[in-house]
This record gives C-alpha cells, sequence and structure tokens, in this order.
C-alpha cells in the first residue's frame, strides 16, 4: 500500500483521496484553535502584530506545511486516476450549508448597503464622482467606491447562487452562470483590504484573509467547471483546491471572529471577510466531502455490476 502511495499509483488515488481530505480537516482545526490561542497569547493590540515567541512560529509554520500537504495531492494523487464523479446535491449538508451561505449573504448585502446609503458616506460619494474633485489619491479613491459597488451587487447575486445551490436538483447552466458572483465576491474582499491603507500591507489578519480569499476564489473557479459539462471538469484539481481553500477559509475565518470579538482585532471590514471565508469553509467541505463519497461509491457500483453480469452469464450457460 506504502508502496503505491509513493509511486502515484492510480489504483491507491481512492486512498490518497480520503488521506488527504482527513489529514485536512484535521489540521484546519488544530489550526484554528492554534492561531486564535496566539492572538490571546502573543498577540500585541497596539501595534497589531504577533510577537516573535516559538509558538506563533509554531503556528505560521503549521499553516505553511499544511498549505503544502494540500497542494502535493497534485503530486501523490495519479492524474491518470479515475476520479470521474457527479454534482450531488442530495447531502442535508449541503442543502444547509448553501442556504446559511445565501442568508449570510442577504446579510453581507444589507450591511453593505447600509454603509453607502448612510447620509454622510452618500454624500461622499456623490463628492468624489464629481469632476471637480481633487486629491492626491482620488484615483486609488475612485476605484476604492467602485470596488465597493461591485461588492453589493456580487453579495446579493451570490446569495441567489447559494440558494439555487441548496436545491437537490439545480439548474446546471443557471448554477453555472450564478458561480460567478461568489469568485467577484471573493476578489471583491481581495481588493478591499489591499486598498485599505489605515492597516500595514503585513499586517497578520490581512495576509491571512487575502491568501483565504483567493484560495475560495480559486476553488469556485475548478467548481465552475464541474457545473459547465463533464469534458471540462477535472476532478483532481476540484479536490485539491477544496483541500486547500476549506483549510485556510476556516482557520482563518474562525481565529479571526474570535479575535475580533474579543477585542484583539478593531477591523470592522476584516471581521466581514472573515465571516464569508468561515461560512464558506461549511460549504466548501460539504462540497469536497459529496466528492470523496461519490468517487468511493463508484467501485462499489462497477463491481455490482460486474455481479449481475457474471450472474447473468453462469444464467445463460445453465439454459444452454
Amino acid at each position: 500500500m506504502l508502496d503505491k502511495f509513493l509511486k502515484r499509483d492510480k489504483e491507491a488515488a481512492p486512498l490518497n483521496v480520503k488521506t488527504w481530505f482527513r489529514a485536512t480537516v484535521c489540521l484546519a482545526s488544530l489550526a484554528a484553535i492554534l492561531r486564535t490561542v496566539a492572538y490571546f497569547t502573543s498577540f500585541d493590540s497596539e501595534i497589531g502584530y504577533f510577537n516573535e515567541s516559538f509558538f506563533v512560529t509554531l503556528v505560521n509554520w503549521l499553516i505553511v506545511v499544511t498549505c503544502a500537504f494540500a497542494l502535493s495531492g497534485f503530486i501523490f494523487i495519479s492524474k491518470d486516476a479515475d476520479l470521474s464523479h457527479k454534482i450531488d446535491n442530495s447531502a442535508n449538508s449541503i442543502f444547509f450549508s448553501a442556504t446559511f451561505a445565501g442568508f449570510i449573504m442577504l446579510a453581507d448585502f444589507a450591511y453593505k448597503l447600509f454603509t453607502i446609503i448612510g447620509e454622510e458616506k452618500f454624500s461622499y460619494y456623490k463628492m468624489i464622482f464629481s469632476s471637480a474633485y481633487r486629491s492626491d489619491n482620488a484615483y486609488i479613491i475612485r476605484v476604492t467606491a467602485i470596488i465597493e459597488i461591485f461588492g453589493i451587487l456580487a453579495s446579493v447575486l451570490s446569495a441567489v447562487c447559494f440558494f439555487v445551490r441548496s436545491s437537490k436538483n439545480p439548474k446546471a447552466k443557471l448554477s453555472a452562470w450564478l458561480g460567478f458572483f461568489p469568485i467577484i465576491r471573493a476578489l471583491v474582499g481581495v481588493a478591499q483590504m489591499y486598498f485599505d491603507m489605515t492597516v500595514q500591507m503585513n499586517h497578520p489578519s490581512k495576509l491571512m484573509l487575502q491568501f483565504a480569499l483567493i484560495a475560495v476564489m480559486f476553488y469556485f473557479l475548478c467548481e465552475e467547471r464541474e457545473y459547465v459539462s463533464p469534458e471540462h471538469a477535472r476532478p483532481r484539481r476540484f479536490f485539491i483546491s477544496g483541500c486547500l481553500a476549506y483549510f485556510l477559509a476556516f482557520a482563518g475565518g474562525f481565529s479571526e471572529i474570535i479575535g475580533f470579538f474579543t477585542g484583539k482585532l478593531s477591523e470592522g471590514a476584516f471581521c466581514v471577510e472573515a465571516f464569508f471565508c468561515f461560512i464558506l469553509s461549511f460549504y466548501i467541505l460539504a462540497r469536497t466531502n459529496s466528492f470523496v463519497r461519490c468517487m468511493n461509491a463508484q467501485p462499489k457500483t462497477e463491481a455490482v455490476v460486474e455481479e449481475v453480469t457474471e450472474e447473468t452469464a453462469e444464467e445463460e450457460k445453465i439454459d444452454e
């Protein structure tokens, strides 16, 4: 078994997929707990950075090594293995996670809309889009405003996407078209944090959530291929991107939310992105788990077909 594992044998691919999935879930839980502990023991709220203790170094290396482990699936899971599957929406976990994500996206839409239509903010928007507006950072300010507007639209359409995908029999074409909006919503989150000049570029929360959002974007791109057509699907890429996105979204989202509500973090915009990542981690986990279940059920189905074929052949011989 170990020999097949190291040789990337396609017959060992189902075993490797199980190993990567279980290990990623365990490591995500461990990283989330340790990073949360690091906020209480090693984070300086005044300067916004962790100290250089051994514990913080250990947590950082755990995150880096786990990401490398998830990506190493491209090496140890055979490219020639038959990992074919279909999008399965029958699991209750997919229904609940997709529905919950839809409601969170509606809340995100309401929150973003409220921040823009406020009397002061609305006047501010009218001012910065005026042709008479002049500022040294006018370009960045206007780009940031446009990104916020795109974020509002992406949030409400992402909610529609998740509600559609919560159905047991969603329409493939509609799901495929709507699937671009969670990608846009994640991209907006990355852009907003990048252009937020009130927080240092190498702030630990900023970096962790940006990496998590990028991983989420990559996952949804891979999921899109699954909805478009079986010919365009890349099951191995879908699975590995799911493991990586779940790990970063769960570990980053959970620790950032706890840090915010305990007063260790003060960036409200980061808390919104942390909620986005945390909720999507459950959706990604449910989808990836469904992939593993469907893949493991495939050989059993083939085995049943073979048994039925053999029984039929025997009956034909007896009849003769």
